[in-house]
């Protein structure tokens, strides 16, 4: 298994930097990459956290993996990069500070672009083009708390690609009780599409865990922790890499709709939730914007369809106009007991 200069051997594990691009003062942003080679053929999986640099959440859990994981009972290979945006990463920052562009946004990147869609392009052709399966870990960063699995709404929901068919197994077989799509124009704009577009066309099956985040995270977090390189050794055993059991949350996984995205008022205040995980009526007020220093109610925030607050959402007061919960109808329940969530890549 290669990528970039970092080669590993069957049955070895090796860690390396991918170069990918340079600024034109020299610096540069080179990736962290575990290479696992299994010491008997079979297929690829991908799993990064800290693209986003402030969402650290996936970068402890695959560093928890890492340690764990033996290449000698590894059937395919495994590429292990626990932190993609290095330089937003290392100052806290959402995007890379570079050039103040989100590098999940510019796949597959460009060669001649700037650092970030150099970036891009060069982890899209070096590292996601030679997966088989992508994991993208992300969390609610400092101000926001997440648990679901996130995937891209099927083209034709009434006739499902084989991509798409093995998509929904693994999110399924991760292992949380709530996963969630947002229909076309819900959600996302055109950077996401064009993404999920190439790797469609790579025949890389992708989607994104959403699990963790906010400020008390480290305290409170350990269960998440567990939960989070839980669900990556399952991947790992519904794609038959290695051997053993499911674990998960409970036997059902709701899949939702997520058709309805609530944003905050454009003035800045405390953010004061009026519902958590539970159904929201059309028209009711889901949460309260307060002044933080006189306790004067300036807004509410209303709800605009009947649905289910998918579990997750800001928790903290945020700063201009930015989404602070999705909301959806169940598309489909499945039962872990009856349903075979392996995938095959033969």
């Amino acid at each position: 298994m290669r990528v970039g200069s970092i080669e590993a051997r069957p049955g070895t594990h090796v860690f390396g930097y991918l170069s990918v691009a340079k600024s034109r003062s020299g610096l540069s942003p080179d990736i962290p990459v575990h290479l696992f080679c299994g010491a008997k053929p079979g297929p690829t999986f991908l799993v990064q956290g800290a693209i986003h640099g402030d969402e650290i959440f996936g970068t402890i859990a695959i560093l928890n993996f890492v340690s764990r994981l033996d290449p000698r009972k590894l059937r395919g290979n495994v590429i292990a990069v626990p932190v993609v945006n290095r330089m937003g990463f290392e100052l806290g920052k959402r995007v890379c500070p570079i050039d103040g562009k989100d590098i999940s946004r510019l796949f597959p990147g460009n060669a001649e672009g700037s650092v970030s869609d150099q970036i891009a392009y060069t982890y899209f052709e070096e590292v996601i083009k030679k997966a088989n399966v992508m994991l993208d870990l992300h969390a609610g960063g400092l101000t926001g708390y997440e648990r679901y699995v996130l995937f891209t709404a099927e083209k034709d929901p009434e006739n499902h690609t084989e991509l798409e068919k093995k998509c929904r197994r693994l999110v399924v077989a991760f292992g949380l009780d709530c996963a969630a799509f947002f229909p076309p124009g819900t959600f996302g704009g055109s950077g996401a599409s064009r993404g999920k577009e190439a790797m469609d066309e790579a025949g890389v099956i992708s989607f994104t865990v959403e699990l963790g985040g906010g400020t008390g995270w480290f305290k409170n977090g350990e269960d998440n922790m567990r939960d989070e390189e839980r669900g990556i050794w399952n991947i790992a055993k519904a794609m038959r890499m290695i051997d053993g059991d499911f674990e998960a949350d409970g036997p059902f996984c709701t899949i939702y709709k997520a058709d309805v995205v609530l944003w905050k008022p454009p003035y800045d205040g405390l953010y004061i939730r009026k519902k958590q995980f539970e159904h929201v009526k059309a028209g009711e007020v889901f949460a309260s914007i307060l002044d933080p220093y006189t306790g004067k109610e300036l807004g509410h925030v209303y709800n605009t369809k009947d649905s289910t607050v998918v579990p997750g959402g800001q928790q903290w007061p945020t700063l201009g106009a930015t989404s602070i919960v999705e909301l959806g109808t169940p598309d489909e329940i499945v039962d872990r007991r009856t349903a075979d969530l392996h995938v095959s890549f033969e």
